[in-house]
């Protein structure tokens, strides 16, 4: 009998069981820590359950299960009076709550206002939400979640909160705050900073005490206390000034604690990028702060670990899911393949068990210098056009270093890397041609409507975020189709990688060029006709070199 079934047949008898005995509590509260079920005489069966369904323990990948075991971790809280539990997830189990003592939040201000203006789909995706009002935005890069998640909160009209994972994330809302709802009152919740409630004056100086003494044509005599007490006289203290909003680091929130009010006067949570939530650490801000309503965003919900369902249980399902990018034929993806007979790049390294080391494998991929001409070669390529802004990919911060050392002087050229100064990247990204960026910096967070071009230099997996970046501008408004630069190694995993990032190529009905040869632009690059077929090969058998792509 499968583990579900198990759960399922406890729980059956424990609803018969309680029919004849009323184990079952009739008071639950909704709390801000979430599903508050008081232990007094709760049915044993029930409390099985709990802590048999809320301890949960993430999949470990294929081959890695033999090396490593995944640690079991609780999604549930307890007191020695009551448990605390995934909200979504109890109400299924237990019903509705019978009392809840979240506030609806502190309502925003009247002169806020939302001047955004979205899309037709947009406007939808946003009313599915408010109709819930509870669970999951997850649509493809560059289709505004940002956006309607702002207009979400100005529409419940309640002061609201924003949970991010990452620094130039947090700088990044605080920009599209500032633009769509000009006047916001942003507070941040990060290390020291806990700019919940009142936003903190400024003391005055001596020197700007007796100034606004000498307006009033008061004595300038006394010390700082005396000055002061002598302008309250005249002028009251004005009233404390609330913030609207708070963005909070997810790291602050799982680490520090905090007193149960401190959240009373949010009515909304946003979780930016949600699918990190499922993971053993951050799924505790799960239990620290909840809100009468509660949104999260991401492309990608589904997890590797198997652990998607930790923070449904807490926040809802997706309300709204595009599961694949809206289809767009004026995509070019060329694959370009690569082999060479060298040891040092065709040898697989194995561990003593004889088992694949897939990150010794990626460094000396990424170390072969006959494969890095060939990207030189190609970015000199895409560089011969005028209209093309590039976007390099890798997993390795010293391979961008060295592709960086080949791009001839006068091309303006920036990293999107980690450690850099977020305003700073943000800023000179914005105007570079080519943009040397790490995987997990582009996965999340990027926003450079410039770009038109990728090429990915390492192998990946997973690229549905990392290819959206290049996605950003309204079709109309393209001066040059989208171009993906896929190089695929010849090793047996990585040509299992393509197979599946190609069928996600051909989901969205991306025109796939398999280059042969010498590398080239695609002759259709100029023109991509919407009824192109999904895949054209390009040969060409002039070249007979000792490093060649792949045939």
């Amino acid at each position: 009998m499968l583990a579900t079934d198990v759960s399922i047949l406890i729980y059956r008898t424990a609803l018969k069981f309680d029919k004849q005995n009323p184990y079952l509590p009739k008071s639950t509260m909704l709390t801000r820590r979430g599903y508050a079920i008081p232990k007094e005489g709760l049915n044993p069966l029930h409390e099985k359950m709990i802590i048999k369904e809320l301890s949960v323990t993430p999949v470990v990948p294929g081959m890695q299960q033999r090396f490593s075991q995944a640690a079991t971790f609780r999604v549930y809280a307890e007191s020695l009076t009551k448990y605390y539990l995934p909200r979504v997830w109890a109400t299924e189990k237990f019903g509705p709550a019978t009392e809840s003592s979240l506030s609806d939040g502190t309502p925003l201000r009247s002169d806020l206002l939302f001047t955004g203006t979205p899309y037709e789909y947009q406007h939808d995706i946003v009313n599915k939400f408010l109709a819930a009002p509870n669970g999951l935005i997850c649509v493809p890069c560059g289709r505004g979640k940002t956006f309607m998640a702002i207009q979400i909160a100005a529409k419940l009209g309640r002061k609201f909160m924003i949970v991010v994972d990452k620094e130039f994330l947090l700088d990044q809302w605080m920009g599209e705050l500032s633009a769509l709802m000009p006047g916001i009152r942003i507070g941040i919740l990060q290390e020291d900073k806990r700019q919940l409630g009142f936003m903190e004056k400024k003391p005055l100086t001596i020197p700007e005490l007796k100034e606004e003494l000498k307006k009033h044509g008061l004595p300038l005599a006394g010390t700082k206390a005396v000055l002061l007490e002598r302008l309250r006289q005249v002028v009251p203290e004005d009233a404390p000034v609330a913030y609207d909003c708070c963005i909070a680091m997810i790291q602050t929130l799982v680490s520090r604690e905090f007193s149960p009010d401190e959240f009373h006067s949010f009515g909304l949570t946003i979780f930016d990028e949600c699918h990190h939530l499922g993971a053993a650490h951050f799924s505790r801000a799960l239990l620290k702060v909840q809100t009468k309503n509660m949104l999260g965003l991401s492309a990608t919900p589904v997890r590797d670990d198997g652990l998607t369902r930790v923070f449904e249980w807490f926040i809802g399902k997706p309300v709204y899911w595009e599961k694949t990018r809206e289809a767009d034929p004026d995509v070019i993806v060329q694959k370009v393949g690569f082999h060479s007979d060298e040891v040092e790049y065709s040898e697989v390294p194995v561990d003593s068990r004889g088992e694949p080391v897939l990150a010794r494998l990626l460094s000396q991929i990424v170390a072969f210098e006959p494969r890095n001409c060939v990207i030189d070669q190609i970015l000199a390529k895409l560089l011969e056009e005028p209209l093309r802004t590039v976007l390099v990919l890798s997993e390795r911060i010293d391979h961008l270093h060295r592709i960086r050392a080949k791009i001839p002087a006068g091309v303006p050229v920036s990293y999107y890397i980690g450690g850099m100064d977020s305003e700073k990247r943000q800023t000179e990204a914005a105007g570079a041609r080519v943009l040397l960026g790490t995987y997990a910096m582009a996965s999340e967070g990027m926003n450079i409507k410039t770009l038109n071009t990728m090429i990915m230099i390492s192998p990946r997996k997973k690229i549905e975020q990392s290819t959206g970046r290049i996605l950003r501008t309204q079709k109309s408004a393209r001066e040059i189709p989208p171009l993906i630069v896929d190089i695929v190694d010849s090793h047996s995993m990585y040509q299992g990688q393509w197979a599946k990032r190609k069928a996600y190529y051909k989901k969205c009905v991306y025109k796939i060029v398999d280059t042969k040869g010498e590398y080239a632009l695609p002759t259709a690059t100029a023109n991509v006709s919407a009824s192109a077929p999904a895949e054209v090969e390009k040969k060409d058998s002039q070249i007979s070199t000792k490093y060649m792509f792949e045939d």
